[in-house]
């Protein structure tokens, strides 16, 4: 099938196990995949996070190529997804006092949304917020807007990851020559087209059992009240095979041959003397195997189970679990969550809720598989068309030089523009320090003239550092300092830290300088005057 139409969407899925790229377009209510592709993402990506940019990079060029030699069709833009041990979910109160009764506006409510934004930590970002509950005057409203009032209270659930989740994806893609469309939160994705409104209404429990991690987002009353990333996988499953010892490259299939998440007592002891013969001729035991197997799986469900009990949620789950990803196909999963978790409600997700058609150009996809599920949700998630030009699918030997070098030029571009990023953040860390610094000059200036007010020295001394402290901390250094990481929202809490000791010294400045005028009148001429006779009127009354 020669596909020559621009209008078809793109995702890539940057996982733990592989990287995973899916075109699709939607007609009459159903996604057709019409070109898919994947790569192996070893020494690539772990959980879920990039951290060999240049290897990843490669494997999504590959990928690109793959789809596009499908399409016919250059690929100019794709929709990501955002994974990872490092996303997870905060969540923040904020108050607001009106001072009068008065009708809450979008605008009030808006001002204390951003607010919420302001995460106290400095390599996180905020990917999304869901406001949970409002509280007016004590009284908890679902949409407090027109509502009378004097206290406003609201509860956010940020999404929050480590800035270098989003920045090397974005690195890899600038080499690529492919724009992101939008970066996707993949579990959320996920959540929205494997779960039913049903079941995100009366609450539940989605857990996406992947390679590296295992990723748990709670729902209830339509709304996302819970998101952590364990740092558990399948693939410690290996890891442990690997100890008995059985060579890496075989644990996988042990693994998928064995595996059994809650065995049978009657059937673990029928297998005691059976025995399984590697490719280098030893034999180990399959009870062995099994038990190995059963305890880490167990360890990653005991890790799900606490942190739904974290999540305040465990006795109002009433749709029960959802599981999905490469680690539900494994036996007795289902069993094992049950008695793990006491919630008698679980089931396997292994299709999204939408209808999805493949055509002969993507026969390698499976659609019926649960490691489709999140890639297949953000292929779902796109609307804005992702083609280009028409390409025949060669590339010529000048062209692929060219590229290359637009490639390394970008990567220097990027390396220059990152080293400069760094050091404009020394330069404001040196700013801060510096008003920190004044700060405690002007706090022991105010000490030292409460002490010896009547020196003359001592109040020109301070009059002077009320006077010019202020331009020299926070004057045109520290302006030009801040406007350099102004917008780049991993400097956002620097900034906001800058910002606070900025105002901690203009107050601690406006408190010498009332004081100096406090002490220079005293040690006026009409000041000592007035305290003489002040001194003799009350020597009279004694």
């Amino acid at each position: 099938m020669n596909i020559s139409d621009k209008d078809f969407i793109v995702a890539i899925e940057l996982g733990s196990s592989k990287i995973m790229g899916v075109a699709g377009k939607k007609k009459d209510g159903t996604m057709q995949v019409l070109a898919y592709a994947e790569e192996k993402t070893a020494g690539c990506v772990k959980r879920g996070v990039v951290y060999n940019i240049e290897k990843t990079y490669q494997s999504v060029n590959n990928i690109i190529a793959k789809l596009e030699s499908v399409l016919k069709t250059k690929i100019m833009r794709a929709y990501v997804g955002l994974g990872g041990q490092s996303v997870r979910s905060y969540k923040c109160i904020i108050k607001r006092n009106l001072l009068t009764q008065s009708y809450i506006t979008n605008e009030a409510i808006d001002a204390i949304r951003q607010e919420s934004y302001e995460i106290p930590f400095s390599d996180y970002e905020v990917l999304e917020n869901y406001p949970q509950e409002f509280v007016v005057d004590s009284s908890s409203i679902a949409d407090p807007v027109g509502v009378m009032g004097t206290n406003i209270e609201g509860e956010f659930l940020d999404v929050i990851a480590k800035h270098n989740l989003r920045s090397n994806i974005e690195t890899v893609f600038a080499n690529t020559n492919v724009d992101i469309v939008e970066e996707l939160i993949s579990p959320l994705q996920l959540a929205n087209n494997v779960l039913t409104d049903a079941e995100k209404r009366s609450g539940c429990a989605l857990v996406d059992l992947g390679a590296d991690t295992t990723t748990l987002v709670v729902y209830k009353n339509n709304i996302v009240r819970y998101l952590v990333t364990i740092p558990l996988g399948c693939n410690n499953i290996n890891k442990d095979l690997s100890t008995l010892p059985i060579d890496e490259a075989e644990t996988e299939t042990i693994k998928l041959k064995y595996g059994d998440a809650c065995q049978d007592t009657d059937a673990a002891e029928e297998g005691d003397s059976q025995m399984y013969t590697t490719t280098d001729g030893r034999q180990i035991d399959v009870s062995l195997i099994k038990n190995v197997i059963e305890a880490r799986m167990g360890e990653i469900i005991a890790n799900v189970s606490t942190q739904i009990v974290n999540s305040n949620y465990s006795g109002k789950l009433l749709a029960g679990l959802v599981l999905t990803g490469g680690g539900s196909n494994m036996k007795n999963i289902v069993k094992a969550f049950i008695n793990s978790t006491k919630i008698d409600k679980v089931r396997i997700a292994k299709n999204v809720n939408q209808m999805v058609v493949k055509t002969s150009n993507a026969s390698s996809m499976t659609l019926d598989n649960v490691q489709n599920t999140t890639i297949l949700s953000l292929l779902l998630a796109g609307t804005v068309s992702c083609g280009g030009d028409a390409f025949d699918g060669t590339l010529d030997m000048f062209g692929q030089q060219q590229k290359d070098e637009e490639r390394r030029k970008r990567q220097e571009e990027a390396e220059a523009a990152a080293k400069a990023e760094e050091q404009d953040a020394i330069t404001f860390d040196a700013v801060k320090a510096d008003i920190r610094s004044a700060f405690d000059k002007v706090q022991k200036q105010i000490v030292e003239l409460d002490k010896y007010g009547r020196d003359k020295k001592v109040r020109q001394k301070a009059k002077d550092m009320s006077l010019n402290i202020l331009d020299e901390a926070i004057g045109e250094k520290y302006e030009n300092a801040a406007k350099a990481l102004e917008g780049k929202d991993k400097f956002r809490q620097s900034l906001k830290e800058g910002a606070d000791l900025a105002e901690m010294l203009k107050k601690a400045v406006d408190d010498l300088t009332d004081m100096v005028n406090k002490v220079n009148k005293e040690n006026s001429a009409w000041g000592r005057f007035t305290k003489a006779l002040s001194d003799i009127v009350n020597e009279d009354n004694n």
